[in-house]
């Protein structure tokens, strides 16, 4: 003991050069899951997870929900019913959140001749559920083509009156799709029929195909590619509530003898409470996405930006109470064991907090990154234990750095007496880069730093 209190009384804070250093290094190690997109093919490691098996539902899906409006040697007409299921399987969920097929009823039309070339202008299309007839509200597609053109109608789900059109009681939806086909002078029409009930069979909604190497595999791809920019920003949030909360409140200059030991076992402690924070966090919004399966992009499409406000007032307010407890002089009250429990419960409280609230950010910010990404290469993963896996396996990725990273810290004790010698200076500081990612997250500026960086680490 007597040599370990003379080793700590001999200690001096380094040169700020090496002192930099020494704090780059801690961070390179936080950072080193940057490893996945330099030397792991995340796209390609996600399209080869159950790759053939995914295709080939999406295809007997598709399938299921066309229907063949005319085939000839000349002509070709097929109508896809695009419900709310068609897009866990099928690759459009990006289009989810601006065709919402949860208020509208979606077709894609494909239009194919062999002989001259397609009319100019979309086809005329209209909808009959019974003996009512509607009219699409949007109409999307290439309007001067030769051989092949594929549209997207949608029609709302209300009609006139504001009641919702109840498919399941109407029995039968037609869509007659009409152009002056093959140079006719006027109008052809054909006709598609879909009869309830409208929903997948269950034969279809099967993911036996998901094994747990396929988890593995999309957790890695996640971590490869889709989050890249999330991690980022996280690794400087994790640097400032390093500095912010493993610190004990008091005067400049204190007792390194009597701090630097309580300040080591606090840096392990706030970095497992911010790993459980996110880990947790992701994990349960794998859950969220397996348990609901295609709803979870109609919820991220519709409250991602008020979750990204929430989470970045509650990072806000968490900076302003690092900011206040700087403030505290309990370095001189160190003896007192009630009050430095009290004050280790509320950082470890307020880490996990700040952890939880910006991975959500991070969340909803790239929600319609990872919820497309689980949604289309799982399908229905109708397991939130399969939704959760994968999310869990990509956040353990990221935890295992920063693990170490604190671990580092509490090795080199040069760290750990500029720690213990500027507590105030390092609560101000802290709380300006939790503040400032905070407002990143409120006024949506969260791509911005991700941009600033990506050039200059050759990623995009």
């Amino acid at each position: 003991m007597t040599s370990y209190v003379l080793r700590i009384r001999q200690l001096r804070i380094p040169s700020p050069v090496k002192l930099g250093m020494l704090l780059l290094l801690g961070l390179a190690i936080a950072s080193s899951w940057l490893v996945f997109p330099y030397f792991v093919q995340g796209q390609q490691l996600l399209r080869g997870a159950g790759n053939e098996s995914r295709l080939i539902k999406a295809e007997t899906v598709s399938q299921y929900l066309t229907r063949e409006l005319i085939k000839t040697s000349n002509l070709e007409i097929t109508a896809t019913f695009a419900s709310d299921e068609y897009f866990q399987y099928v690759d459009r969920a990006a289009m989810v959140a601006d065709l919402r097929p949860d208020r509208n009823l979606i077709f894609f039309v494909a239009e194919t001749v062999h002989t001259g070339s397609l009319p100019i202008g979309l086809p005329s299309v209209t909808l009959r559920v019974d003996d009512r007839e509607f009219h699409p509200v949007l109409a999307d597609g290439p309007t001067n083509v030769e051989h092949h053109r594929l549209s997207v109608f949608s029609f709302p789900k209300l009609d006139e009156n504001g009641d919702v059109i109840d498919l399941e009681s109407a029995g039968r939806i037609r869509l007659y799709v009409a152009s002056p086909y093959l140079g006719s002078s006027s109008p052809i029409t054909f006709a598609g029929i879909w009869e309830a009930p409208y929903s997948l069979p269950e034969e279809l909604k099967s993911r036996a195909d998901i094994t747990p190497i396929a988890m593995l595999a999309l957790g890695a791809g996640l971590l490869a590619s889709v989050i890249t920019p999330c991690l980022l920003q996280l690794v400087v949030v994790f640097g400032g509530i390093i500095a912010g909360f493993s610190t004990v409140p008091g005067k400049e200059g204190v007792d390194v003898q009597t701090m630097t030991p309580i300040i080591r076992r606090k840096v392990m402690q706030i970095a497992i409470a911010f790993v459980l924070g996110f880990v947790l966090l992701y994990a349960l919004a794998g859950a969220l996405i397996g348990a609901i399966g295609h709803q979870a992009q109609l919820v991220f499409a519709e409250y991602s930006r008020l979750v990204a406000i929430v989470s970045g007032i509650l990072v806000i307010l968490l900076g302003f109470w690092i900011g206040f407890r700087g403030t505290r002089e309990l370095a001189c009250r160190i003896p007192n064991r009630i009050e430095m429990n009290s004050l280790s419960v509320k950082d470890i409280a307020g880490t996990t907090l700040a952890s939880m609230g910006y991975a959500l950010g991070c969340t909803a910010c790239f929600g319609g990154a990872i919820v497309a990404t689980l949604i289309v290469y799982v399908g229905a993963i109708g397991s939130a234990s399969i939704g959760a896996g994968i999310m869990l396996t990509f956040a353990i990725g990221v935890a295992i750095p920063f693990l170490l990273a604190a671990y580092y810290i509490t090795k080199v004790d040069s760290i750990l007496v500029f720690l213990a010698q500027h507590s105030k200076a390092l609560s101000i500081a802290s709380m300006a880069i939790i503040i400032t990612f905070g407002m990143i997250l409120v006024t949506d500026n969260f791509h911005t730093v991700s941009d600033m960086i990506y050039p200059y680490l050759g990623l995009s």
